[in-house]
C-alpha cells in the first residue's frame, strides 16, 4: 500500500480500494466529463429560473392575514356580499389653525367637488355640508348642522358627535369621509391613490394625511421594494465581509457568491413560475437563503481545503469531501427544511407560502453548492483560503476549553441550569398580542398616521357587527329598536367603540325632525312617533343613507364604528364580555353577530399558540427521525435535541422578558431557530460518531470538540452576523427574527459546547 491509499485509509477507514489516477476505483465522484454535465445543468436550470424573474410582483393583502378555514371568515364574506367592503375608504385630513374659516372651507368646498369628479370616487362626506332634517305636515327639510356663518364652539361641536369625528381633537384639521369603488386589481387602486394626492396639492393643501386601504397597500409595496433592497445589500456586504476574512482570496469571494447567486436564482424563479408575489414574508426569503447557503459553501470549502493540506490531490480531495460531510450536510439542510416547513401549521396563507419556499430554497442551496462546487474545483483546484498568518491557534485554546469544561462540568451544569430556570421563568408574561396592520415596528411613518387617528380622531381600527332578524320581526317594533339601543350602549361605554353608524342614526335624526330640528330628541323615539318615522325612514330619498346600514329588505343590519387600534390582547377580552352579553340579548328573532376584517386579524391570535406548538412538534418529531436513521441510535436522536430545545425554551422567556408580543409575525420564530440551531448539534455528532469508531469515548468527544470546534463557532457567528442583517427592517416579522436567531445561535453553539459533550460522558465505551 502506498503513502496515498495509507492516507486515505486515515481519512476514512472503509476506503480501501484499487486507485484509479490516484482515486479509488469504482468511487469517482468528479471528472471532466461529469463537471461539463453538472455546470450545463446548473447553466440550463438557470437561465430557465432567471426568465421567469420579469414576472415577480410586489403584493401587500390585508386580507391574505385572514385564518383560513375558519367559519367567520365565511360569515364574513357573505356579510361583504350584502353590504361591500367597509375597508373602501379613504380619511382625508386637512391640517389648519382655524379649520372653521370661511375661506378654509371654501376652499375644502373645492376639493370636495375635485374629488367627486373623479370616476372612482362613490361619495365624499364633508363636515361642512351635514344636514339636520326638519319635518313638517307639508314637507321634508334639511338645515346645515354647521353655520358657516356663525362657526360652532367646542362643546357645540361635540353636541353634534363632530368632535374627533370630522374635526380633529387638536383643534387644527379637518377629516373628509371618502368612499370608493372597490378595487380588483392593486395597479387600478395605486392609479386612483396618485390622483387622490394630485388633486390635494393641486387644490393648495400643503399639510394633509391620506388614509386608508388603498394608501397602506400603495405605501406597504414601496416599503417592500425598499426592505427587499436594503435586506440583499445588507446580507451582500455582510457576506462580503465574512468571505474576505474567512478566504482572503479572490478565488474565496467568486465561488462561494456564485453559489449564493444561483441560489437566489433559482428560488425566485420558481416564486415566478408559481405564481407567488413579494409580500411581507417572502421579502425576508433572499437574504436567509443567503446565508443558510453560506454555511454549506463554507463546510465545503473549508473540508476541501483540509483534504489539500493532507496531502490529497484535488481530485481525491473533492470526493472525500463530499463522501466525509456530504451526509451530515444533507441533514442538517432536510433539519432546517423541517423548521421552516413547521409553519405550515399556521393557518394564515401567507405564513405557510414562507415556510414552504423558504424550505424549498434551502434544499435548493444544497443541491446547487453541492453540484457547483465539485465541478468548479474540478477545473479550478488550487486551494480556496490564501494561506497566512493567524493569531489565533484553534486546536490548543479548543483542547484547553474542552478540558476546563469537563474538569468543572457540574459547576458549568449549575450555571447552564440556574440561567435556564431564571429566563423560562419569564414564560408566564408573554401575551399573545397582535395591531391591525400587520407585521410593523411601531415607530414606522405608516402606523404614525394609525397613531395620528387614534390619539385625534377616536380611532382607525373599523368595527363591524352584524344582526340578522327573522321574517316576523321588524326593525321598528319597540323590542328591536330597544336592543339595539341598549348595543349601542355597550359598545360605546364598555368597548370603545366610536361614532357608531347602524340604523338608529337615521332613526335619532328623522325623530329629531318631526320635533323641528331640536337636538335634544336626537334620541329614540316614541312609540306613538314610529309610524310616522318608518314611513320617512322608508322614503325614496333615504335610499342611499339605508343601503348602508341594512339589506334584503331590512332583515340584515350592519353596525359600524370605530376603536383605538390598542392590540388584539386588549380586545380579545372585551370580544368575550361582548359575545356574552350579545348571548343574553339574542334570540326571540334577532341575531348579532361580531364580524369584520379587524377582528378576523385579532383572532390570528388564537391560532398562535396551538399552530405553534403543532408546528414545534412536527419539527421534533420530523428531525428526530431523520437524525435516528442518519445516527442509527435513539439515544443520541434524544442528546441532539436537549440542547437545542432548551434554547427555544430560552427564547419564550426572553419574549416575556423583553414584552415581544407572541402573534403571527413572531410565532414564525421558534420552529425556524429548532432548525437552524440544531445544525451544529448534527455536525458535532457525525464527528463524534466517526471518532467511536476507531476511539473510546472520552477521547471521541474530545476529538470531535477539536476537530468541529471552529467550524461550530465560525458557521455560528455566520449566522449571527448575517440575520444581525435583519435589525435594520422596518418590519416586525423580519426584525424580531433577525433579533431572536441571533440569540437562539448564541445559545445553541454554548448548549453544543458545553452540555451536549458532557451529555455524551454518559455513553459507554464500544466493546
Amino acid at each position: 500500500m502506498n503513502k496515498l491509499t495509507e492516507n486515505v485509509g486515515k481519512e476514512k477507514p472503509e476506503v480501501q480500494e484499487k486507485e484509479q489516477n490516484g482515486v479509488p476505483s469504482g468511487l469517482l465522484v468528479v471528472s471532466r466529463a461529469k463537471s461539463l454535465i453538472a455546470l450545463g445543468l446548473l447553466i440550463g436550470l438557470t437561465i430557465l429560473f432567471s426568465s421567469q424573474l420579469h414576472k415577480l410582483k410586489f403584493n401587500y393583502s390585508f386580507n391574505s392575514f385572514f385564518p383560513e378555514g375558519d367559519d367567520e371568515l365565511e360569515y364574513y364574506e357573505q356579510f361583504i356580499k350584502e353590504f361591500g367592503q367597509y375597508n373602501d375608504f379613504l380619511f382625508i385630513v386637512l391640517k389648519s389653525s382655524a379649520p372653521l374659516d370661511t375661506s378654509f372651507i371654501q376652499k375644502t368646498d373645492q376639493l370636495k367637488v375635485s374629488l367627486e369628479s373623479l370616476l372612482q370616487t362613490e361619495s365624499v362626506i364633508s363636515p361642512y355640508d351635514l344636514k339636520g332634517v326638519q319635518i313638517t305636515p307639508l314637507s321634508v327639510n334639511t338645515y346645515p348642522l354647521i353655520n358657516r356663518n356663525e362657526p360652532p364652539d367646542q362643546q357645540k361641536l361635540k353636541d353634534l358627535n363632530l368632535y374627533g369625528n370630522f374635526f380633529g381633537r387638536d383643534n387644527e384639521s379637518v377629516m373628509l369621509f371618502l368612499r370608493h369603488i372597490e378595487f380588483n386589481e392593486k395597479k387600478a387602486g395605486d392609479l386612483y391613490y396618485q390622483e387622490i394626492l394630485q388633486t390635494i396639492a393641486d387644490s393648495g393643501f400643503s399639510d394633509s394625511i391620506v388614509s386608508g386601504k388603498i394608501q397602506m397597500q400603495y405605501d406597504f409595496t414601496l416599503k417592500l421594494e425598499n426592505e427587499l433592497g436594503n435586506l440583499l445589500i445588507g446580507s451582500i456586504i455582510v457576506i462580503f465581509l465574512i468571505l474576505l476574512i474567512l478566504f482572503r482570496s479572490i478565488k474565496g469571494l467568486v465561488l462561494p457568491l456564485l453559489v449564493l447567486i444561483l441560489t437566489l436564482v433559482w428560488t425566485m424563479g420558481l416564486m415566478a413560475l408559481t405564481g407567488k408575489s413579494i409580500d411581507v414574508m417572502v421579502v425576508m426569503i433572499p437574504a436567509i437563503l443567503l446565508i443558510v447557503a453560506l454555511s454549506d459553501v463554507i463546510h465545503f470549502i473549508h473540508k476541501y481545503d483540509n483534504q489539500l493540506d493532507n496531502g490529497f490531490p484535488p481530485n481525491l480531495s473533492i470526493y472525500l469531501t463530499i463522501k466525509s460531510i456530504g451526509k451530515a450536510t444533507f441533514l442538517t439542510s432536510v433539519t432546517t427544511a423541517i423548521g421552516f416547513l413547521g409553519l405550515i401549521f399556521l393557518p394564515i396563507k401567507p405564513i405557510q407560502e414562507f415556510g414552504i419556499l423558504t424550505a424549498t430554497g434551502v434544499i435548493l442551496a444544497f443541491v446547487i453548492t453541492f453540484l457547483a462546487l465539485p465541478a468548479l474545483l474540478f477545473f479550478f483546484p488550487k486551494r480556496v483560503e490564501r494561506k497566512g498568518y493567524t493569531p489565533l491557534s484553534w486546536t490548543p485554546l479548543l483542547t484547553r476549553l474542552f478540558e476546563k469544561i469537563i474538569t468543572y462540568r457540574k459547576p458549568v451544569l449549575g450555571v447552564l441550569a440556574l440561567g435556564t430556570l431564571l429566563i423560562i421563568g419569564a414564560i408566564p408574561k408573554l401575551t399573545r398580542s397582535t395591531s391591525l396592520i400587520v407585521g410593523l415596528q411601531k415607530n414606522e411613518p405608516e402606523l404614525q398616521k394609525v397613531a395620528y387617528f387614534d390619539k385625534y380622531y377616536d380611532g382607525y381600527k373599523p368595527f363591524e357587527l352584524g344582526i340578522e332578524l327573522d321574517e316576523d320581526k321588524d326593525l321598528f317594533s319597540q323590542e328591536v329598536i330597544h336592543k339595539l339601543d341598549s348595543l349601542e350602549s355597550y359598545l360605546s361605554n364598555e368597548y370603545g367603540v366610536h361614532h357608531i353608524q347602524s340604523p338608529l342614526n337615521l332613526i335619532r335624526e328623522i325623530n329629531a325632525g318631526i320635533h323641528g330640528g331640536a337636538r335634544k330628541y336626537f334620541s329614540i323615539p316614541e312609540a306613538k312617533d314610529l309610524n310616522t318615522i318608518e314611513r320617512v325612514y322608508q322614503s325614496r330619498r333615504l335610499r342611499t343613507e339605508r343601503s348602508n346600514v341594512q339589506a334584503k329588505e331590512g332583515k340584515v343590519i350592519r353596525l359600524l364604528g370605530r376603536t383605538e387600534d390598542l392590540g388584539s390582547g386588549h380586545f380579545r377580552p372585551k370580544n368575550e364580555e361582548l359575545k356574552s352579553f350579545l348571548d343574553n340579548i339574542n334570540g326571540d328573532g334577532f341575531h348579532a353577530r361580531l364580524t369584520g376584517a379587524s377582528y378576523l386579524i385579532d383572532k390570528t391570535d388564537g391560532y398562535v399558540v396551538q399552530s405553534l406548538l403543532k408546528g414545534i412538534g412536527f419539527a421534533l418529531a420530523s428531525v428526530s427521525l431523520f437524525i435516528f436513521i442518519f445516527f442509527r441510535s435513539w439515544r443520541l436522536a434524544l442528546l441532539t435535541l436537549i440542547p437545542n430545545l432548551l434554547p427555544i425554551a430560552i427564547l419564550f422567556g426572553l419574549m416575556g422578558l423583553l414584552n415581544v408580543h407572541l402573534n403571527i409575525s413572531t410565532a414564525i420564530i421558534f420552529t425556524v431557530a429548532l432548525g437552524i440551531a440544531i445544525d451544529d448539534s448534527i455536525h458535532f455528532l457525525a464527528r463524534y460518531q466517526l471518532e467511536r469508531q476507531t476511539h473510546q469515548n472520552s477521547i471521541a468527544i474530545k476529538n470531535a470538540f477539536t476537530g468541529t470546534g471552529k467550524s461550530i463557532i465560525v458557521t455560528s457567528l455566520v449566522i449571527v452576523l448575517g440575520f444581525s442583517v435583519f435589525l435594520i427592517s422596518g418590519f416586525s416579522a423580519a426584525y424580531y427574527l433577525g433579533f431572536f436567531i441571533v440569540l437562539a445561535a448564541l445559545i445553541a453553539v454554548t448548549f453544543d459546547l458545553t452540555l451536549l459533550p458532557i451529555l455524551l460522558q454518559k455513553r459507554p465505551d464500544k466493546n
